[in-house]
């Protein structure tokens, strides 16, 4: 399950541990990967929350809604770093 937590997180969470391997290699992977506007990365045994600047997506889309744009970018990645969703 993904959702906002807070103004500024995205959470991916799951009832399953996360692997610590799989976990560490997301991860290495966001820290090897550019992003457009996730900043950060912070990882538990069943969370993935994602750091992004609102602001950030709402003046590069004139929108006032950056956080579907922002989960979109969450999905990518973990697409790309084959971790199911």
């Amino acid at each position: 399950m993904i959702f906002a937590n807070g103004d500024c997180y995205i959470t991916y969470q799951q009832g399953d541990l996360i692997d610590k391997n799989v976990r560490r290699d997301i991860e290495k992977g966001f820290m090897e990967k550019a992003h457009q506007y996730l900043d950060e990365l912070m990882t538990t045994e069943h969370t993935l929350t994602f750091k992004y600047s609102p602001i950030k997506v709402m003046e590069s889309h004139n929108t006032i809604e950056p956080f579907d744009l922002a989960v979109d970018e969450v999905r990518r990645f973990l697409t790309r770093m084959e971790f199911s969703i």
